[in-house]
């Protein structure tokens, strides 16, 4: 009976709550750590998606209105050119063109295609009439996709990548009558334009690609300018179709991908062009939720240890001095019983040993 009763032969009580309240912490702290990570990456995905989709919106409205407002400067002058002279016009498509930096060339053109008036007198005199620019402006506003300088390219400096490329802005000239009398076109620098794309959308932390509807990219962030890349996204641009997906690009790098169908603004002339943008899958790093997770199960564990320390001394401890006094009782020590009040079992006990400890008093005095 002594050895059954010796301290060292089983944990005690309390060490066995302590492993118990442990093993279930660990076990609630890993379930927790797998759900919430697992949680954590849905909403990553999601609010990825939606920044790279509003970001995208954010990248297409700014350059469209950029290009806007060269269109409209143009198409305040076709408007009252039929009332002013020569020399006001010019000095209207100099302004335009300012310092080059942004509109390259500014001119009119006849009904036969030569050009009666031009920014710094460049091409005057000369026949367009083969140009896109001019046939399609005879017919109505017109936006030209990239090209690459003709007539202009022995004029105008090269660019820093070598021969200048232009955009083309177009409208109809009229009379009062609302006869087309010739036609305003603006050669926008492609290098403007890109550069601008790119600042815009390296201030909003995405990769922007200007994509035509044959799937070219015009236009790039990155070094795929005159490409046709193979993605479900450069296929929706190319169908002028929305589209916001999670892809593999050809780099082997998931990205949050979005489509813009339409790259426009007010009445500004369709260049035919689509906005795909992507931001890295892994740009959102888990660091701070990973933390905040961190802190909360240091903080339930702590909870948790408190509390338990507090189960331990209000009940399980008046236990322990129960099964002190019951081995005291049982090795014939004369000993008062401890009283344990805690909990309807422990009085239970409690009395139990008292009556144990008074039988055994009384089994002595019959002896």
């Amino acid at each position: 009976m002594s050895r059954l009763l010796s301290r060292g032969s089983s944990p005690s009580l309390s060490r066995a709550l302590y492993g118990f309240v442990v093993l279930n912490a660990l076990l609630a702290a890993a379930g927790a750590w797998l759900v919430v990570d697992q949680r954590q990456a849905e909403l990553r995905q999601t609010a990825l998606a939606e920044a790279v989709r509003t970001r995208a919106q954010g990248i297409e409205l700014d350059f469209a209105r950029t290009l806007h407002r060269e269109w409209r400067k143009a198409r305040t002058i076709a408007q009252d050119i039929a009332s002013r002279d020569a020399s006001s016009v010019r000095t209207s498509l100099d302004l335009v063109v300012g310092d080059n930096s942004q509109v390259s060339w500014a001119g009119i053109a006849a009904l036969d295609g030569t050009v009666t008036i031009a920014s710094g007198g460049l091409l005057e005199q000369q026949n367009v009439s083969t140009r896109p620019w001019f046939q399609r402006g005879l017919t109505g506003d017109f936006a030209g996709d990239v090209h690459k300088a003709v007539l202009l390219a022995d004029l105008l400096p090269s660019s820093e990548g070598g021969q200048r490329q232009f955009l083309d802005l177009a409208t109809p000239i009229k009379d009062s009558q609302g006869r087309v009398t010739g036609v305003l076109g603006l050669h926008l620098d492609y290098s403007w334009a890109q550069a601008h794309l790119a600042e815009t959308a390296r201030a909003l932390q995405l990769d922007a690609f200007i994509v035509d509807r044959t799937g070219s990219v015009m236009m790039a962030t990155t070094d795929v300018v005159g490409r046709s890349l193979d993605l479900p996204s450069m296929r929706a641009a190319t169908a002028g179709a929305a589209r916001a997906a999670l892809e593999t690009w050809p780099d082997g790098v998931a990205y949050q991908t979005a489509v813009i169908p339409q790259v426009g603004y007010s009445d500004l002339p369709s260049f035919g062009w689509s906005l795909v943008a992507r931001i890295d899958n892994n740009a959102m790093a888990a660091s701070s939720v990973s933390g905040t997770l961190v802190l909360f199960l240091a903080g339930f564990g702590l909870v948790l240890a408190v509390t338990t320390l507090v189960f331990v001394q209000v009940f399980v401890r008046p236990l322990q001095r129960l099964a002190s006094s019951a081995r005291s009782v049982l090795a014939g020590e004369e000993t008062y019983p401890y009283e344990a009040t805690s909990t309807t079992e422990a009085r239970t006990l409690s009395a139990a040993v008292a009556r144990l400890q008074t039988n055994i008093s009384e089994t002595r005095a019959g002896n």
